[in-house]
């Protein structure tokens, strides 16, 4: 990753992959005919001796290795699943404990267990494929579909815990605070829920073509894509905080991803560019 070189290549997989989540020494990759691949890294010493971060003692754990270039790397193919869904597979989530969710065109979504790639649950409560996921540290996981639905479950019993119906189409983003369930469709509408009651709140109208775009800096503080620029929202009371203008207003083109960084800064793409935005007013407001 920080020189760019190509160490090793797996060229098992006899369809196209979909998604992939790494796991520290782990890949897991699903792919178009409905299978999952679960592969582990495997490095092998060369000349160089292995070398370990930190200052080791009789209590401490383990420390991660330094890898040097001489290293070889292997990507082994340890399970696969080879109908984990009957469709093709278009979102793929790790999740605590050792789970890992897949949600599919085949309208479901199946929990598994990393370590032998064992089949949990089936959850069903969508009409239409499975467009985006979102799983916290409390193992609630929430769903969207093309049926324009929003689903909470619980992963550790594979229940539902509420439905919400509020978006014209597909659903391609979710978000979830503790207080809130934040979505965001194909209808170029953001709605905010109270996650407790799946009572919708209120809703953001977005520019034509940016309402999949969702960041989330605090608990209280949102930040979406628009035309040309990015926006601060303060969730609980819907008010629009600051407007970021990524160039010039002539030359807008929509920010369609986001990502928020550690430290609250924002990257997100401009065109065939990428733009950082720091925003020192709105940190102060998240402080």
């Amino acid at each position: 990753a920080i020189e760019g070189i190509l160490r090793c290549s797996s060229n098992d997989g006899q369809s196209g992959i979909t998604a992939l989540v790494f796991l520290n020494h782990r890949i897991v990759a699903a792919r178009l005919n409905g299978s999952i691949d679960f592969f582990c890294l495997e490095s092998h010493k060369s000349t160089s001796q292995l070398q370990f971060r930190g200052t080791p003692n009789r209590t401490a754990v383990p420390s991660s290795p330094l890898y040097s270039n001489d290293d070889i790397i292997r990507c082994q193919l340890t399970h696969t699943v080879a109908c984990a869904h009957q469709k093709p597979i278009t979102v793929l989530k790790a999740a605590a404990a050792g789970r890992l969710v897949t949600g599919s065109q085949d309208h479901t979504l199946r929990v598994y267990r990393l370590d032998d790639a064992c089949c949990l649950f089936t959850l069903q409560g969508h009409s239409g494929g499975i467009t985006a996921i979102y799983i916290d540290e409390t193992m609630v996981l929430a769903s969207g579909g093309q049926d324009g639905a929003i689903c909470l479950w619980d992963v550790l019993t594979g229940s539902r815990v509420s439905h919400m119906h509020g978006h014209r189409g597909d659903i391609t983003s979710l978000i979830c605070t503790t207080s809130y369930v934040i979505s965001s469709g194909l209808d170029d509408v953001i709605s905010i829920w109270d996650r407790s009651s799946a009572i919708k709140l209120y809703s953001i109208q977005q520019d034509l073509g940016c309402g999949s775009s969702l960041g989330l800096i605090s608990d209280n503080l949102l930040v979406t894509g628009g035309q040309g620029c990015v926006s601060f929202w303060d969730i609980g009371y819907g008010d629009l905080l600051q407007t970021v203008y990524l160039g010039k207003y002539e030359e807008a083109q929509p920010a369609r991803q986001i990502l928020v960084l550690d430290n609250a800064a924002i990257v997100c793409d401009f065109g065939s560019e990428l733009s950082l935005v720091y925003v020192p007013s709105v940190l102060e407001k998240l402080d």
